[in-house]
């Protein structure tokens, strides 16, 4: 079995050059893939952002990490992504969600798994030329395609209702659930429920800090790591733990998700970022990272950084960090 890949997370929080250039610099270092949120108030915009990278490489895939069914049509998801596929020569891969900040932040809940599926069914036929049934009575398909556009489509998923559709409905899941062993097991198993024999790739989303001084790594994830266990169910937890995901559930204001430091994040204790990201110094990173390399049934892992600005590691200077002091030591093999 081949080794897990390595991904990469980027937040529209610096201009669209700019993140194309963090694509490039993660494709010359064997870098599988890249995923750009999709939160429209928070973040550039993801399709537009999406193009630029497209044109700046040449090798890795890229995607919304993750868009949702709810302010994106499904005509309109299925024709940036046809035109994605076409600009890039078939590198484009569609993550999809039931929608986080990008709803929170308008005031919108997130949408049911029965909507997500629908809108999934829908841009696959429309990838592949066919006409589907719209609202009113309307019946649409694209009529510019010049044949079928096959399209990856990966589900972002954190509880266990959605990790299981993935495995039923999606060609990958990306599971953010945390990196403890026991965590990633369980999100495994949760997907091959759901998949019943049907092969699915499995990503780890996972938050990332890297600092030769450890506070400071930690601290550099603490927001990231803030956003995860956030979705995690309290109940599962004991003593400090539980109380601490209790209050950030209730006090979690999505409108700080893509800051470098927010209020929420102040309090992550250690021992759950432990559970939840890979940081620390290189030789704490290497030994964390490793072992979430080896998970059973893992194919990728996409590295989350903290977004651009105070107190966060720049993205450029995080790669090289990895490429120098981690990557060499952990039998990563590059991607091509």
């Amino acid at each position: 079995m081949p080794p897990p890949k390595l991904g990469l997370a980027l937040w529209g929080t610096e201009p669209a050059e700019r993140l194309a250039a963090h694509a490039r610099l993660a494709e010359e270092l064997g870098f599988d893939s890249v995923w750009v949120i999709d939160s429209q108030l928070l973040c550039r915009e993801v399709y537009t952002t999406l193009a630029v990278i497209a044109t700046a490489t040449t090798k890795i895939q890229f995607g919304p990490g993750v868009t949702q069914p709810v302010t994106r049509h499904a005509s309109v998801t299925a024709s940036a992504m046809a035109t994605l596929q076409e600009i890039s020569g078939g590198r484009a891969m569609l993550g999809m969600g039931l929608g986080f900040s990008s709803l929170g932040t308008i005031g919108i809940k997130p949408a049911r798994i029965a909507v997500m599926e629908r809108h999934i069914a829908e841009v696959r036929a429309l990838l592949t030329g066919e006409p589907v049934a719209f609202e009113n009575n309307v019946t649409g398909r694209m009529s510019w395609l010049l044949g079928p556009v096959p399209t990856p489509i990966h589900i972002g998923a954190s509880g266990p209702k959605l990790t299981q559709a993935a495995g039923r409905i999606a060609d990958g899941a990306i599971m953010l659930q945390g990196v403890d062993p026991a965590f990633v097991a369980r999100a495994v198993a949760q997907v091959r429920e759901g998949a019943g024999g049907r092969p699915v790739e499995m990503s780890c989303w996972t938050p990332v800090g890297l600092h030769a001084d450890r506070d400071a790594a930690l601290a550099q994830v603490r927001p990231r790591a803030a956003a995860a266990i956030k979705n995690a169910n309290p109940d599962a937890f004991e003593g400090a733990e539980r109380d601490f995901i209790r209050r950030l559930r209730a006090e979690y204001d999505t409108a700080d998700h893509a800051r470098a430091r927010s209020p929420h994040s102040a309090a992550v204790p250690d021992s759950l970022i432990a559970r939840y990201a890979v940081a620390g110094t290189p030789g704490e990173f290497r030994g964390q990272l490793e072992q979430l390399l080896a998970q059973p049934g893992l194919d990728r892992v996409i590295l989350n950084p903290q977004v651009a600005g105070p107190g966060a590691l720049p993205v450029d200077e995080l790669l090289r960090g990895l490429a120098r002091d981690v990557l060499p030591h952990v039998g990563f093999t590059p991607w091509h």
